[in-house]
């Protein structure tokens, strides 16, 4: 007699990097089983929160409802981070940790997790202090 894993959940995946305040954030991933990619449900959500590493303050909240995480392709099973430049800029300059979770059904699945970096931009945009951006933290 032997006891077998029939299941287990997915391996988290390791991803630091560097962003600045005066540029959109853009970063994608994709999920697959061993080698198989994992089309996404249209019902599962995605959340992150970027919590700075030296206070543990949340500085940014992302979600697909908030659009901060997108479905990119859904049937290649593909995800990515979109913050706009307006929003990037109201986040102050440090390390930040972060991690990303699917909820899916019943589950919920820590899928990324890692260290951004987030410099100071030098080069700012003429006009770009009139774009829109969003709070990042939506309080009740």
């Amino acid at each position: 007699m032997q006891t077998i894993l029939s299941s287990k959940p997915p391996v988290v995946l390791e991803d630091d990097f560097n962003v600045a305040t005066n540029e959109d954030w853009v970063r994608e991933w994709q999920l697959k089983n061993d080698d198989e990619i994992v089309p996404l449900d249209t019902s599962w959500k995605l959340y992150s929160q970027l919590q700075r590493q030296n206070t543990g303050d949340i500085a940014v909240m992302l979600s697909t409802d908030n659009g901060r995480l997108v479905v990119t392709d859904r049937q290649a099973g593909k995800f990515g981070l979109r913050l706009k430049q307006a929003d990037a800029n109201q986040c102050p300059p440090g390390t930040y940790l972060y991690d990303i979770v699917l909820v899916a059904g019943d589950g919920i699945y820590r899928l990324v997790t890692g260290t951004i970096i987030v410099q100071q931009g030098i080069t700012n945009v003429p006009g770009q202090e009139t774009w829109k951006h969003v709070p990042l933290i939506l309080r009740p």
